[in-house]
């Protein structure tokens, strides 16, 4: 993970597709109908890992107002920018080489894994750090050009993350496959020709976020049980 240059990205690339753009929203929403299964009381403490921004940091805050938030990241950027949006215990951290140090009652890891080569290492850190329940996100089926540039180094096999999270001692609460057909395979696809990605990077001004509400919208139409972004709800025994 650490030889792909994460700074340069997140000052030229990833602007505001994090806060706007129609999948990282969807994404969220998907996230509340798999924490509502988690009762409010139980959660004190969040991590996400892989913070980014902290766009899925404010997300959480609203989700578990009660909760106290903590936010790791390679990027010393996208941490200078989360800094500025989010209250939260914020911190340097390359998950592949190590643990935070303590535990946490949710981990949150989305759109992350992806980017990392020894992902059951990473796994088994996050299981360290996880003192209840963990949420991870992901992308499967065939990688994209597009990808590999901005950090990609796998896209799981069906039945593959799910499988990888028991080796790591997590039990599966909840799997979800998202995305068939808008996302998954047409935007996926679109992404993969230079004039669409490109699209996304940088600030977004009005029209790119009138794009984003129009496609967030037709994304209501995806399979919530078929497509390329799964979503792991898991449990530590």
């Amino acid at each position: 993970m650490t030889s792909f240059d994460y700074e340069s990205i997140w000052e030229d690339v990833w602007g505001d597709m994090q806060r706007f753009g129609p999948t990282h929203r969807h994404h969220r929403r998907i996230f509340s109908q798999l924490l509502s299964k988690i009762p409010q009381d139980e959660i004190a403490t969040i991590a996400d890992i892989g913070c980014g921004e902290g766009s899925n940091l404010l997300y959480l805050a609203t989700e578990f107002p009660g909760a106290q938030l903590f936010g790791f990241d390679i990027s010393q950027t996208a941490l200078e920018r989360a800094r500025t949006r989010v209250q939260a215990t914020l911190a340097a951290l390359d998950i592949q080489k190590e643990a935070p140090g303590r535990s946490f009652d949710l981990v949150i890891c989305a759109d992350v894994i992806e980017h990392i080569e020894d992902d059951c290492r990473t796994f088994a850190h996050i299981n360290q750090t996880t003192r209840k329940y963990a949420l991870f996100s992901s992308v499967q089926g065939q990688m994209r050009d597009f990808e590999r540039l901005i950090g990609h180094v796998r896209s799981y096999a069906p039945g593959e993350l799910k499988k990888k999270l028991e080796l790591a001692g997590f039990r599966i609460l909840q799997i979800v496959e998202w995305g068939f057909p808008l996302f998954s395979p047409i935007y996926r696809n679109l992404f993969d020709k230079p004039a669409y990605e490109g699209a996304s990077h940088g600030q977004y001004g009005f029209s790119k976020k009138l794009a984003c509400n129009v496609l967030y919208s037709a994304f209501f139409l995806n399979s919530m049980h078929r497509g390329d972004v799964i979503f792991a709800l898991v449990a530590k025994d």
